[in-house]
């Protein structure tokens, strides 16, 4: 199995959409990059992570993080192998064991922030879903199959008020797989 290392690039928000934020992850040269979906709790969690003073060091998860020794990037690592109704699957890798832990893909990211841990995308998935970095855009491509269910209706409501009915058919025909695949 190949894979592609990423590095956690930073967040934005869905404009007019619901209280939901992208996770910005790119390739160690910066040239593609894939958004992971997060709610706004999450926003908020890397958010008190990311300035120059922590104030984070008796939260859960530092703690639980501090109390394990073997918790770094020489054992562990994230490794993002599929999407799955347009949420990316993670798993925590056990590297001395080969153990694999499943995890939502944003607690992956904020894991791997908190202890520093190497980020990898299984290469032919990165490859599908990842868009060019564009860095002087304001605006983020993101596959279809990486929405939710909730932000597909509310896209496909979105195409249909503006008139452009060819995305309108394309999110209603993404619907209707995902509803048969259930």
């Amino acid at each position: 199995m190949s894979k592609v290392q990423l590095v956690y690039v930073g967040m934005s928000q869905i404009v007019g959409g619901p209280e939901l934020g992208l996770l910005l992850l790119s390739n160690l040269s910066q040239t593609r990059q894939i958004a992971i979906v997060c709610d706004h709790h999450m926003e908020y969690e890397l958010g008190l992570r990311s300035g120059e003073k922590s104030i984070t060091e008796r939260f859960l998860p530092e703690v639980l993080c501090n109390i394990n020794p073997l918790m770094t990037s020489e054992h562990y690592e994230i490794l993002f192998n599929s999407i799955v109704d347009g949420q990316y699957k993670a798993l925590l890798v056990n590297k001395d064991d080969l153990t694999l832990t499943p995890i939502r893909a944003s607690d992956a990211v904020l894991l791997a922030q908190i202890v520093k841990l190497n980020i990898f995308m299984e290469e032919h998935l990165f490859n599908r879903q990842s868009v060019d970095s564009g860095k002087s855009q304001n605006k983020i491509a993101l596959p279809v199959n990486a929405l939710s269910v909730e932000m597909l209706h509310h896209a496909l409501e979105k195409a249909i008020e503006d008139e452009n009915y060819e995305l309108a058919s394309m999110l209603r025909d993404e619907m209707k797989k995902r509803s048969k695949l259930s």
